[in-house]
């Protein structure tokens, strides 16, 4: 009876300790309450939602390292819709993610806190503007719709990489996405020419740069490009469109030694489109029989079938594995390459978005392989712009990206080249010390727009 006697007395203190935890909780859950049941009354029923299923789905994006916690989800159709719910967020204290395709892989669309998702999703209206080829999207118009759109006026909207169907024109700017076609046309933010940015205090801006010489003061768009939804929201953006090229040929190149094509790049720049390259660990995991370490892919572009030819010419007269590739093989490769992070996901794979400077991405990759005993690393990315996505199986620990992103510091890059910070890496940046500055500045003007932190909680910084 001692026994019981004693269990049952430190059942009871620990009771009592936890009370004020548990009253706590508990009122703030009816606060809570008491909150969403005003904002749903705003709404109309189809617009608001906390059923499970549809927190488990919008409540997250593709990286799964945190556990989502979303209050509930509400889809604006219309201009006034914002601005009715980021009124009703502030006279409530109740912070906000806004979330698009939710194909990131920083956790920049995890509601993680009890936030309130919004989701563009309905904001997906676009059109065509034909006296400059352009087209105006709001937020959740899906990056494939945009770029069909494009196509069949006969232009080109060059936004490539492998979640275009999923991935919205809002999400991609405020991630500044990048891509495949980066090294020919940029990231996004070189299609954007104007948007339209509606504030957490209900400002609304229209911000526009359309002459290539604007010596107006900064263009404060770029405060938006790659802002993962902490200054504002990124309502409609107008994009521009490019010429169709009229002539394309890609070859595939098999080396040792990525300093080669780094010659190739920096001599025929100028008709580059694209440059992907995957590792023999990669090209293992697709099956593929390589007897080199790297397999790597080049397009070029022009309006004219002889200067193509003749940099192909060029390219043949170098002692190079190289061969050219048919309409036929060049789809095998561009699908071999998209469902390779696909297949690394499914892995389980820790996946590093990385950028090193061009000159020294090869000797990156050779530290890399030095630290690869389990040959458990899998290296692809886009070599026009020094992009390397490094994914890691059979490192539970996390000791091996550690010791990755330790060589990274060395190496002057970039843990980040183009999936934003988000919740993941906040931790991370920190460690970069070079980041420090910006960082600091941008504590300072996210403070500036948004006091009371409504906009992506915990982004960029973990308070």
């Amino acid at each position: 009876m001692a026994y019981k006697t004693s269990s049952s007395k430190s059942s009871l203190q620990h009771f009592l300790v936890s009370l004020p935890f548990m009253l706590t909780e508990n009122i703030w859950c009816l606060k809570m309450t008491k909150e969403l049941n005003d904002i749903a009354a705003h709404f109309n029923k189809d617009q608001f939602t906390t059923d499970k299923a549809k927190l488990e789905k919008y409540g997250c994006d593709w990286y799964k390292g945190i556990t989502p916690n979303a209050a509930a989800i509400i889809f604006p159709e219309t201009e006034k819709d914002v601005l009715k719910l980021f009124k009703l967020c502030n006279q409530h204290g109740i912070r906000l993610v806004i979330s698009g395709g939710r194909t990131g892989l920083s956790g920049g669309a995890t509601a993680s806190h009890q936030e309130i998702v919004l989701s563009t999703e309905r904001l997906n209206k676009v059109h065509w503007v034909d006296n400059s080829n352009q087209i105006i999207c709001q937020a959740g118009v899906v990056t494939d719709i945009a770029k069909a759109l494009a196509s069949s006026k006969n232009r080109l909207l060059p936004i490539e990489f492998s979640s275009t169907s999923a991935s919205t024109i809002g999400g991609n700017i405020a991630t500044n996405a990048a891509g495949a076609k980066f090294i020919k046309y940029g990231a996004t933010k070189k299609h954007v020419v104007g948007l339209k940015i509606i504030m957490v205090d209900g400002t609304i801006l229209n911000l526009t740069n359309r002459n290539e010489k604007d010596a107006t003061g900064p263009d404060l768009m770029e405060l938006f490009f790659g802002s993962e939804g902490v200054m504002g929201l990124i309502f409609e953006a107008t994009l521009r469109t490019y010429e169709l090229p009229e002539f394309r040929e890609s070859i595939l190149v098999k080396t040792n030694d990525l300093s080669e094509i780094h010659s190739v790049i920096n001599e025929e720049r100028n008709l580059i489109s694209a440059v992907e390259f995957m590792d023999d660990n990669c090209l293992q995991l697709l099956e593929k029989e390589s007897d080199y370490q790297y397999e790597v892919l080049i397009e070029f572009e022009s309006s004219n079938q002889d200067v193509v030819d003749q940099a192909l010419e060029r390219i043949a007269a170098k002692d190079f594995d190289v061969s050219l590739l048919n309409a036929r093989q060049l789809n095998e490769f561009w699908s071999a390459r998209e469902n390779l992070p696909v297949i690394l996901a499914d892995e389980g794979a820790n996946k590093l978005d990385l950028c090193v400077p061009l000159n020294k991405i090869d000797l990156f990759l050779k530290k890399i392989r030095d630290y690869d005993t389990k040959n458990s690393i899998y290296n692809f990315g886009h070599l026009g712009d020094g992009n390397v996505h490094v994914n890691i199986l059979l490192d539970e620990s996390g000791a091996l990206a550690e010791q990755i992103y330790l060589l990274l510091q060395d190496f002057d890059g970039s843990p980040s080249a183009e999936h934003g910070i988000g919740k993941r890496k906040t931790k991370l940046l920190k460690k970069f010390t070079n980041y420090r500055d910006k960082l600091n500045l941008l504590k300072q003007l996210k403070n500036s727009v948004d006091p009371t932190n409504i906009l992506g909680p915990k982004v960029f910084f973990e308070d």
